[in-house]
């Protein structure tokens, strides 16, 4: 048996929309990977672009050096469901969700089985770089001159981390593929996932982080991250209500609902600065469910009575400075 045949399985499920200019990058990333036993699994959902025809001819190419298969879908559908389809056929014991528009660093793969196998974790993460159009990258953790996290990093029982901030980029988890099918893969009623994955492996398991740049990920105009508060219509924030819901029937700990309390808050001040009103009523109700009402809460809660609209202002501030 060569040394192949014994290193575990990555499935890597990589999800195109209109991505033509990038999924090239993103399969490719793939195939330069240091660790050999991997493979790949493409999935267009009803791309409008010439994004097919790339994945078909990049897949005709490199076939041969290369397990990978792909589906088309003819129209969008559910990003989760489309999610959730491909990992019922994928056969790896580790599985990593690649966004069409990102890219794997070459020893990523190789890092994050190292460390799952060397810990018997369930979960790894790592370092993510940002890459802007302009060109510029900043990476999610800031780094020194060895390219070694300049800040502490929580690994473990991330759970209270994970609840009360954005912590964790998603884009560089490397899930147990048991795990995460046990667990019924994505929510396929929210309209994204890596806020209610997050939770839901960190109640049940312990994270195990790598201190490296393992994938760089493309800030673009437009994309579901940045729509997360889009004024007076956001499509994300009644999934991130009901993720929070579920947080409130998962906490044990005085630091877990703490950390609920500041999440429901957040959301609740960005709700209203964005001008989700309705949204922020929720967050507002949820909030007076579980918890004292305090000073904070009440001036919310005059701000949603009020109607006040800051959500050009605050459309300006995101731009600018960002959340």
């Amino acid at each position: 048996m060569n040394q192949k045949e014994k290193e575990p399985l990555v499935s890597v499920i990589c999800t195109c929309h209109n991505q033509a200019a990038y999924v090239e990058a993103a399969m490719e990333s793939v195939l330069q990977q240091a660790y050999p036993h991997r493979a790949l699994f493409v999935i267009d959902n009803g791309s409008s672009d010439s994004s097919q025809k790339v994945i078909r001819d990049w897949v005709e190419k490199n076939e041969e050096k290369l397990n990978v298969r792909y589906l088309f879908h003819d129209t969008p559908i559910n990003y989760c469901r489309a999610f959730n389809r491909t990992l019922t056929q994928v056969s790896g014991t580790y599985v990593v969700d690649l966004a069409a528009d990102d890219f794997l660093a070459p020893l990523h793969l190789s890092s994050a089985v190292h460390r799952l196998q060397e810990t018997g974790a369930k979960i790894y993460f790592s370092n993510v770089l940002h890459l802007f159009p302009d060109g510029s990258t900043r990476p999610f953790y800031p780094v020194d001159a060895s390219g070694k996290a300049s800040v502490p990093v929580t690994a473990g029982n991330v759970f209270p981390v994970v609840v009360r901030r954005y912590a964790i980029s998603s884009a560089a988890l490397v899930l147990d593929a048991a795990v995460l099918k046990a667990a019924g893969g994505y929510d396929e009623t929210l309209a994204y996932e890596d806020f209610d994955l997050l939770v839901r492996m960190a109640r049940e398991h312990a994270f195990v982080y790598g201190d490296y740049l393992g994938v760089t990920k493309r800030i673009l105009a437009g994309s579901l991250s940045t729509r997360q508060y889009q004024s007076r219509h956001s499509v994300l924030l009644p999934s991130t209500f009901r993720v929070c819901e579920k947080i409130a029937a998962m906490v044990r700990t005085a630091e877990e609902k703490h950390a609920l309390k500041f999440r429901i808050l957040h959301e609740a001040k960005h709700s209203l600065a964005s001008a989700n009103f309705k949204m922020a009523a929720q967050f507002l109700e949820l909030y007076a469910r579980h918890f004292s009402r305090n000073w904070k809460f009440h001036l919310y809660k005059t701000w949603f009575l009020t109607k006040w609209d800051f959500s050009g202002a605050y459309e300006w501030w995101i731009k600018n400075r960002g959340l």
